[in-house]
This record gives structure tokens, sequence and C-alpha cells, in this order.
């Protein structure tokens, strides 16, 4: 193994303090390594490695919100983006953002991944003496393989064909070929992608533990279920990708079943709970969290809001959360997908519009989603709209899985159990029963619907299209484009350039 003298752990700092104005958690003292000997040398250096994968992961899925960029707005639902940029996407499907080129490069998940394996590598070769019990060094492997499996995992959901490195980059030594050529990776097929994030994932979960809430780092670093949620979801990903292949199906069926019983998460019961329950979610860590990103101020881990379009607060919030943000937060509109359901008689006593949404029911430019809405004083401002973001991203959470179930049951036949999980669902919001007809398309369409309005502006509706194909509502979306992968985002020119074995996907040649 090549030695790590180049890398500099500073490097992560930078990276998110250039993000945001509170230094992350995740951020450790920078250390520069001299050699492997030096740093990988105890359990508290292996723990600092692994929060800076997770703070390179979470700089990939926040920088400019990418997050919502790539898993929300395309999919027309529910969120109308009054941004201009953000018009790009929904005013004809045009993925090519301007000033957003990392929207289109994926080069920051390469890096949380490519620092991953690194992880995985170095803490294999340490004795269990400098751990504190053999089952904590195994625990730091888990997650490492956990983050590279959803950094590639997300990949593939944006980019569909991507290049998969089978090697941790140490040095620029290994990028040069002997003969002073640069080392060129090509794209690889969506299936050998997935077989790599699958390996990555059994890797995970044989090595984690189940964890409950309360314990600590509850949902915000990887434990068994996270790692069997992330199955869960590779799984019925590749099946869509590969004719609906029905062992895979019921592989993901399996996978989401022991979640479901052995995550020790339980349902928010928005009825019930009210107000209070849904910001218990939103701010992290609650009953029903599997993974989530953290934001929190107490540990240093949060930014300050605006009203600008750098972060997911200024793309979804507007007065009385932030002030004038009229130019930026999403609007109401029932043109769009999802406000129609969501006007039907069965929805009257759905209180998620109510909990998740400012002004639902007066619908226009003051609705917009409440998700990331919880906030704390800043001190060091007298303003009232200073203030610092307290809600947590959700990866996944319980209510994600029974749904994801739902799809898998319907795309077998069994619609019955596809029901009660969908019906479960909808019972903690208020909503009655099922009551449409029970095949595929009606359950697909009931099963987005419902996928719709509970993770709405958790960045699942765009891929859930995808892996449903189900794109009512989304009027640039046609089967010429699908038949060329249009759904996928274009990759960068810049990737190219850098690269020339990268072959643009098919709809975006000549496009950019």
């Amino acid at each position: 193994m090549k030695n790590l003298g180049k890398i500099n752990i500073a490097i992560l700092t930078l990276i998110l303090t250039l993000t945001y104005s509170c230094t992350s958690i995740l951020d450790q003292e920078p250390v520069s390594i001299t050699h492997p000997d030096v740093y990988w040398s105890s359990q508290s250096e292996a723990e600092q490695a692994l929060a800076g994968s997770y703070a390179l992961f979470k700089n990939a899925m926040t920088y400019q919100a990418n997050f919502l960029h790539w898993g929300e707005f395309p999919a027309m639902t529910l969120m109308d983006s009054q941004f201009w940029i953000t018009n790009y996407i929904e005013g004809s499907g045009n993925y090519v953002l301007p000033y957003r080129e990392n929207t289109q490069e994926w080069k920051l998940f390469f890096r949380a991944a490519n620092w991953a394996f690194t992880i995985e590598q170095y803490v294999e070769g340490m004795s269990e003496e400098l751990f504190t019990t053999p089952q904590e060094k195994s625990r730091i492997i888990g997650e490492a393989a956990f983050v590279r499996a959803l950094s590639y995992f997300y990949m593939t959901r944006i980019w569909g064909e991507i290049p998969i490195v089978h090697e941790s980059i140490e040095t620029s030594d290994q990028l040069i070929t002997p003969d002073g050529y640069i080392v060129e990776v090509s794209r690889s097929p969506e299936n050998e992608v997935l077989d790599y994030i699958l390996e990555a994932v059994e890797k995970s979960i044989g090595l984690l533990e189940y964890a409950s809430p309360g314990s600590r780092n509850w949902a915000i670093t990887a434990n068994k279920a996270s790692a069997e949620a992330l199955k869960a979801h590779a799984l019925l990903w590749y099946a869509s990708r590969n004719n609906n292949d029905n062992e895979l199906v019921q592989q993901s069926i399996d996978a989401a079943t022991s979640v479901i019983n052995n995550s020790n998460t339980s349902l928010i019961d928005y009825v019930s709970e009210g107000q209070e329950g849904f910001e218990r979610m939103m701010r992290g860590q609650s009953k029903t969290g599997l993974f989530e990103i953290n934001i929190s101020a107490d540990v240093n881990e949060s930014f300050r809001m605006n009203n600008a379009d750098g972060n997911h607060t200024g793309l979804t919030l507007n007065q009385p959360i932030l002030n004038g943000n009229n130019g930026t937060a999403p609007t109401g509109n029932p043109d769009f997908y999802g406000y129609e359901f969501m006007a039907e008689t069965e929805r009257e006593t759905d209180v998620r519009k109510e909990l998740f949404f400012n002004d639902f029911e007066d619908m226009g430019a003051s609705t917009f989603p409440l998700k990331y809405s919880f906030s704390s004083d800043d001190p060091a401002s007298e303003d009232p709209y200073a203030r610092f973001s307290e809600s947590n991203i959700l990866i996944f959470r319980l209510a994600d899985i029974y749904l994801l179930r739902a799809e898998a049951y319907t795309k077998l036949g069994q619609y019955s159990a596809a029901v009660q999980d969908l019906d479960l669902v909808r019972s903690q919001a208020g909503v009655p029963a099922y009551t449409g007809v029970q095949d595929r398309s009606n359950l697909i369409k009931a099963i987005f619907d419902e996928r719709a309005i509970e993770l709405v502006a958790e960045a699942h509706s765009a891929y859930d299209r995808i892996r449903m194909d189900y794109f009512e509502g989304v009027s640039w979306m046609n089967s010429n484009r699908k038949a060329k992968n249009g759904y996928f985002w274009p990759v960068s020119n810049g990737v190219i350039i850098r690269n020339p074995s990268i072959v643009q996907t098919e709809y975006w040649q000549g496009r950019l």
C-alpha cells in the first residue's frame, strides 16, 4: 500500500469551512499524515478519519443544495421553485444549470467514497489491541463501507453508469501510468456498479450492530439497520434497471422487513403526536430515523440560515421563517403534480398538509414545505431572522422503508401485503385506508403519491419516478428521452475533458 504522505486531513476541514458558517463536529483537528504507522496508530485516529468521511459525504449532498436539485426538483411534485436556476429543470427538463458546475460533477462523491475506502483498508490492517474492543474496530470498518456504498448509490441514481475505482487513491503517482500517461477509468455498466454497491453494503451489514433511539450518535452514523435500509433501496433500484427481476425484488423485501423488525424504530403518529412529533423527527435522531445528516448548533454542526440559494433552507423557506425570500422559496402551484391528489376528499383529514407546509389550504406564494424550518437564535445578532438551522436532512427513515416494501410487494403482485404497508403509513397521518383498485398500475400511483407527500423535500421523488417508471405530471419527459437515459444527469464536460474515456450519456450528447 502506498505511503499516505501526500494526504492532508486539513483539506476536509477546509471543505466544510467554506460551506458552513459553523465548524462541523465531523471536522477534526487538522492532522498531516506523514506515515501510515504514525497516523493509523490508535482508535481515536481511526475515528477522526471516519468523521472526515461523513463530512465529505455531507459536503457532496449539501453543496449548493445539490441533494434537492438531484432528488426533488426534477420530479415536479409539490415543490414549484421560484429560483431561476431551478426553473431550468422545471420549465424544460434542462439539467445544465448555470453556475452549478458541481451539480454535474461527481468528484465530491468520489472524494467521500475514496476516503471511506482508504479507512477500510488501513483500519483492517490495524491490530485489534489498538481498539477498546474488537467490535469497535469492526464498527469503524463497517461505517466506512456504508459511506462508500451510499456515495456510489447516489452517483448511480444521478448519472447511471459511473466509473468504479477499485483502489484507494492516495498519491498522484497512482494517476500516472509507468509510461507517463494519465490513467483513464471509463464508466462501468449499471449492473456492475450496483454489484459493487451491494458488496460494500453486505460488508457493512456483517460488521455493524443494531442500535436504539437515544444511543450515542443514533441515526447520524450508520448502524446495521442503516445499511439494511440502503440494501433494500439498492436492490429495488437494481430490479428496476433489470426488467424488474423478481429475485431482486424479493431480496429487497427481505432487507426492508429486517429493518422493520430489528431497527428498534417506530413511525411518527402525526395525528396523536402532532407538531411535537413532527418537530422531533425533523430536528433529528428521533425514534423513526435510520440515517440522516446532522444539523445541530449545539455541537457546532450547523449554518446560519439565509434567503440565498446556496443551502437548502434558502431554497425551501420564506416568511415568516426567512425574511423576504419570495424569489427563491417554492410556491404552491395547483398545476404541479401532487396538489390535485392532495385535494381529494380522502385527504381532507391528512394532517401533513398543516404540519409539513406553511399555508397549504390557501395555496399560493406563501405555500412552502416546513421540514427545514426549525432553528435556534444566533446569540451574536439582534436580527430576529439571524438564526442557525436545527433541521436534520433525513436520508432513510422508517416510513420510507414501509412504502418501499409496499412498492416491492406490488411488483410481485402481492397486493394485499402492499396495501397493508401503504395503509399503515396513511393511518399515521389521518388518511383513510386505500379503497382503490388493487392492481399494479393503480397501486404504483398510490404508493408514489404517498411517498410524495410523506417524503416531500427529502429528495426521494425524482429517484422514485425513475425506479417506478412513473412520470405523470412531468411534461418534458417522453419515451424518446427515457430510451436515451435522459432521466439521468449529464456528465460535466470538465470531467470528459480530464478523462476522455468517459462517454456522455446518450440523451445529453450535443446538448451541453
